[in-house]
């Protein structure tokens, strides 16, 4: 074989490889490796053609900003597509909160559902919005199918109340497992332009394994005042229904060995609220605190009213009388609640907006535009040590929350705590919130 024989036999090898993919053109190596019987695999046809290779959810705490771009107000409505657009054929989707109206929203599940991604959403019964209808024409309401969309009778467990949670899970999106998505936020188009809202996201299999186990008694419809918690190292979770719906239904309290035959509301002393800020100490140890070392309180509440937000707020100005550095950011609150932070010298702002006078209400306005965050951080003196601590997720400061299905995330360390941090001071000191007292009648 002559010398421009072989060189032209060489080139075509060569050639042939590169177009399967083996060895790239112009390759520097005179080698010519072994050709692979098997083949990589190819896309399925069936993937988003959104979805990015070895994509991860952004981990940690976000807000939307309902007065900024559009990018800001759909920044938590964009992680939770970009998530549903990342889950992978033949994964799980669990969904439950209180309400949606988003089509972008019921499309992405459309899609997933499509690709081979089970779909279960549950929602609250308070409405059901067009995106809604057409998100449970595709899915169906069958709850024993792959994918279903169900509607619960009021609280998931047919008794007063609602299901108030809103969570988002994936057990494979991207490159991730074990996904939860919450906090505040509910797929509605008031969440995104009317309300300030936070979405904590994280991947933690034991959590994730609880939630499993909450969500398949939530989907029967049938879920027994209980209360489930989850401790890890450093987040906790607790899941919560507590009063009974009807009179003479037995259950457990888990602050009582006894068993309850009627239903009741929690005193003062099983509050879990009224728990934490029993554990906390002004005097911040060193590292933690503010500047005159002293434990810093933040409270951002959306509602925070009747005897439980009356007792807590007593607990609150005891804080502050104690020496806690304590601020809190309200919307719309009741006003013996209000009363009793200013009388012990509470430093508050409001987070009302946009108030529409209306005859039915008993305060003679509705409020369109507020603050729908549910957040207490402390940092300081916190169960006999410096801690950096937050809470955050559906629970509002009120009697209601003990009647609906709720889920409550409590998050250790710096990362957590700054990010809430930053939020509170930005809203206290920018345009999201005004003095108490104070009815402005447009957005900020």
């Amino acid at each position: 074989m002559t010398l421009v024989r072989r060189v032209t036999l060489l080139t075509g090898v060569a050639l042939l490889l590169s177009m399967l993919h083996l060895v790239p053109m112009g390759s520097a190596s005179a080698a010519v490796p072994a050709v692979s019987t098997t083949s990589a695999p190819a896309r399925s046809v069936s993937a988003d053609p959104n979805a990015r290779r070895g994509w991860k959810p952004a981990w940690g705490a976000a807000f939307n900003n309902p007065v900024g771009s559009p990018a800001a107000r759909n920044a938590l409505m964009r992680r939770i597509k970009n998530a549903i657009t990342h889950a992978k054929k033949g994964s799980t989707i669990r969904i439950a909160e209180y309400s949606n109206d988003r089509v972008d929203f019921a499309n992405a599940l459309i899609k997933a559902h499509r690709r081979g991604v089970d779909v279960k959403v549950l929602l609250n019964d308070n409405w059901t919005s067009a995106a809604t209808t057409k998100l449970k024409r595709a899915l169906g309401s069958k709850r024993k199918k792959r994918s279903w969309v169900y509607v619960c009778d009021r609280s998931c467990g047919g008794g007063p109340g609602n299901l108030h949670m809103k969570v988002f899970s994936f057990d494979r999106t991207g490159a991730a497992r074990n996904v939860i998505m919450t906090g505040s936020t509910n797929t509605t188009n008031r969440a995104v332009n009317l309300q300030y809202n936070d979405l904590y996201t994280l991947a933690d299999p034991g959590l994730f394994r609880t939630w499993t186990r909450v969500f398949a008694k939530l989907k029967n419809d049938k879920n027994r005042p209980r209360w489930i918690y989850y401790t890890g190292k450093n987040t906790s979770a607790t899941f919560y229904r507590e009063l009974s719906e009807v009179t003479g239904r037995s259950f457990r309290s888990p602050q009582s060995a006894t068993t309850t035959t009627a239903a009741r509301l929690p005193t003062k002393a099983e509050d879990p609220v009224m728990k934490r800020l029993n554990q906390v100490s002004c005097a911040a140890p060193r590292g933690t605190g503010n500047a005159r070392g002293r434990t810093k309180v933040r409270i951002t509440m959306y509602a925070w009213a009747n005897k439980r937000g009356v007792w807590l707020a007593e607990k609150v100005a005891q804080l502050k009388r104690r020496g806690c550095d304590v601020a809190v950011i309200l919307s719309v609150p009741g006003g013996q609640v209000v009363k009793i932070l200013r009388e012990s010298g509470v430093p508050m702002r409001s987070a009302d907006w946009a108030y529409i006078p209306n005859s039915a209400n008993p305060s003679g306005y509705t409020v369109d535009f507020y603050s729908h965050l549910k957040v207490l951080t402390i940092d300081g003196g916190f169960r006999g040590k410096g801690q950096q601590v937050v809470w955050t997720g559906s629970e509002n400061w009120s009697m209601m929350s003990f009647r609906n299905d709720e889920l409550i995330l409590e998050l250790h360390g710096a990362g957590p705590y700054r990010r809430y941090d930053r939020q509170f001071s930005t809203m206290w000191s920018g345009r999201a919130t005004h003095a108490m007292g104070v009815k402005p009648v447009g957005k900020p």
